[in-house]
């Protein structure tokens, strides 16, 4: 018999002769009980018996009794393959698979994950049908086909796919209609979360790393942790009854924080469609705009009114200016993403510094804003004035071009 084998039985035996012998009083009855033991707990006894026990057992990658513990769904075991994707999921990470039923067929299970002699479990030997086992099972008072058979049904679903009305569910659109899935816990990938950050937190080097920090004292390494942390309970005082792995953590997992980032206010609006439309707060210019309105209706056409309302737009035109260049500061490339494709080249051009070579080199970009800052200033000026008489024309429209490209131009230099 192979030793992690017999190890076992031996084990086995051991913990049910010490209950039985405590209620024998005297020699003869403790001297059948042994042999009761020797007899329940040889191979070819217990085998069979452990095969037809198997079958209260299921082997699942993903239990469904953590949504709830009389949920009943097939036995699901999830065969993903290892994709260098990024993401944390079944498949990139290897973790044992967890088991469910009776727990008084668990020691089936313990049985099925020996390890032989070539390490392989008793389970691997048996899917692959091994010379081994074959050899290992060859008992009088069974058929090995059978023994197979019965203890193979732990990784075998009980007939089709079911799912429960406890199982956490949820709609997910696919095309014009919406799939019903279950939502179910991938049990060894969470056993593997809480080994890895209890190894983090509490192994001997960390203890030692940390007690260096209370100390004062320097430390080589250090030591890593992860702030606000959640432990979550399942199973309550029977964590045993949802699965093994469960059961092997006490019922306890962690939950990892997740909540929204905490983002600062930008400054400035990113323009997606167009700078006008988009980054020039109006409102902000309100009252240049309403100044820009008393001096036009003033009834005074004299060099000093003609100088304010110059400089009037002026001002409006720097401010604009002054918008470009906190645009300019978000970064060099922002307008190569994806998000702002929608952009016209020439204001690309204007507000993006990775335009800057063709900034200096072209001037056709700089007549095209000129003309919108100018119809940009109408509208506003209309916007803003709604009761004023006056309506700007073509030909102010011209003079407003010519003063916006005039300064854009004036400007280059400052805004590289």
């Amino acid at each position: 018999m192979n030793q992690s084998i017999a190890t076992f039985l031996d084990e086995r035996k051991a913990v049910w002769l010490k209950a039985k012998q405590k209620a024998a009083t005297s020699e003869e009855e403790q001297l059948a009980i042994q042999q009761k033991a020797d007899e329940k707990f040889s191979l070819s006894t217990w085998l069979p018996d452990a095969a037809k026990r198997a079958t209260w057992l299921s082997i699942v990658s993903h239990p469904a009794k953590f949504s709830h513990p009389s949920a009943k769904t097939s036995s699901v075991i999830a065969e993903a393959v290892r994709t260098n994707d990024g993401y944390l999921r079944t498949g990139n990470i290897g973790y044992d698979l967890d088991v469910f039923g009776n727990a008084a067929a668990m020691d089936v299970y313990k049985f099925l994950c020996l390890p032989l002699d070539d390490s392989q479990t008793v389970l691997q030997h048996l899917e692959q049908d091994s010379a081994l086992v074959k050899q290992l099972f060859d008992i009088p008072t069974f058929n090995y086909e059978s023994l197979r058979s019965d203890l193979l049904a732990v990784k075998q679903s009980s007939g089709g796919k079911s799912t429960d009305a406890l199982v956490k569910q949820v709609f997910f659109p696919v095309h014009a209609n919406y799939h019903l899935l279950s939502i179910l816990t991938p049990s060894g990938l969470m056993t593997q979360a809480k080994n890895r950050i209890d190894s983090m937190r509490f192994s001997e080097a960390s203890k030692q790393a940390r007690e260096c920090r209370r100390k004062d004292e320097f430390h080589a390494d250090g030591y890593d942790d992860i702030m606000e942390l959640t432990v979550t309970a399942y199973g309550g005082t029977q964590p045993q009854n949802i699965s093994v792995l469960n059961s092997q953590n006490a019922g306890r997992a962690y939950l990892l924080m997740s909540v929204p980032p905490t983002l600062e206010r930008r400054q400035v609006r990113l323009p997606v469609r167009s700078f006008f439309r988009d980054s020039l707060p109006v409102r902000r210019l309100g009252d240049n705009f309403l100044t820009l309105d008393r001096l036009i209706h003033s009834g005074i056409n004299n060099l000093d009114i003609r100088t304010g309302i110059n400089n009037t737009l002026k001002f409006i035109i720097d401010s604009v200016l002054q918008q470009v260049f906190k645009i300019r500061s978000s970064g060099i490339g922002w307008s190569e993403q994806e998000h702002y494709q929608g952009l016209p080249l020439a204001q690309r051009i204007w507000l993006d510094d990775k335009f800057i070579e063709q900034r200096e080199q072209d001037e056709a970009w700089a007549e095209e804003i000129a003309g919108d800052l100018a119809r940009w200033i109408i509208n506003a000026y209309e916007y803003l004035c709604k009761d004023s008489r006056t309506r700007l024309s073509d030909d102010e429209w011209r003079e407003l071009a010519n003063l916006a490209e005039e300064a854009i131009n004036a400007d280059k230099e400052f805004f590289k």
